[in-house]
């Protein structure tokens, strides 16, 4: 292994850090001071993130590469934001609406792209597969969500039928707690595996 430091540093914070999970309250406040220094490190290492990016795009302006132009836009629009926001304060209501009217319509059009994407992969689905339980369940359960967000069902104001109605909007949680427990089991072992070296120790 030709970088052991890395990992003698990796597997000590997450010995530490599983042992103060252990030994709460006493080790409390050993997690917090890790939390700050987490806090540090990933505030410092998106500041250098943000640093290479906005240098990128000025070396592609004074080089005058194709599509300059963008990027005079983001280093334009980068340090507009910055300084309205270290005069104004993140917390102004001006600053904030300013920076709504941008990111609304991007997420907004996100979301319309990943509509497309799926929509796309279901009929992908529907033709490669042909008609099975796994197409046909997918299918009638993306209509009856279709449905049920329009909102129609739930103006008609039939107690049976909000009950129902309740209980189908829940399943979509209960699917998405599954899928958590299962990153987190996911995660849990690669966590054991940094610990005990076995993750990357082929590439060193």
């Amino acid at each position: 292994m030709k970088r052991p430091l890395p990992l003698i540093v990796g597997v000590l914070s997450g010995l530490v850090v599983l042992a103060a999970m252990f030994f709460v309250p006493q080790g409390g406040s050993i997690l917090a001071t890790v939390l700050n220094w987490m806090i540090i490190v990933a505030g410092v290492a998106l500041l250098v993130a943000i640093a290479s990016l906005v240098l990128t795009h000025l070396r592609f302006i004074a080089n005058g590469k194709k599509g300059f132009l963008l990027s005079l836009v983001l280093v334009i629009s980068f340090l507009a934001t910055l300084v309205f926001g270290l005069l104004r304060g993140v917390d102004d209501p001006v600053f904030l609406k300013w920076v709504g009217a941008v990111i609304r319509p991007i997420e907004t059009a996100l979301l319309g792209l990943v509509a497309l994407v799926m929509m796309s992969a279901a009929l992908k689905i529907f033709r490669e597969r042909g008609w099975s339980a796994l197409t046909v369940s997918f299918g009638v359960s993306a209509i009856i969500f279709l449905i049920l967000g329009l909102g129609f069902l739930q103006n008609l104001n039939f107690p049976a039928l909000n009950g129902v109605i309740t209980f189908v909007e829940g399943l979509p949680m209960i699917g998405a707690r599954g899928l958590l427990i299962g990153i987190g089991i996911g995660l849990l072992m690669m966590a054991f595996r940094v610990l005990f070296g076995m993750e990357g120790s082929g590439n060193d």
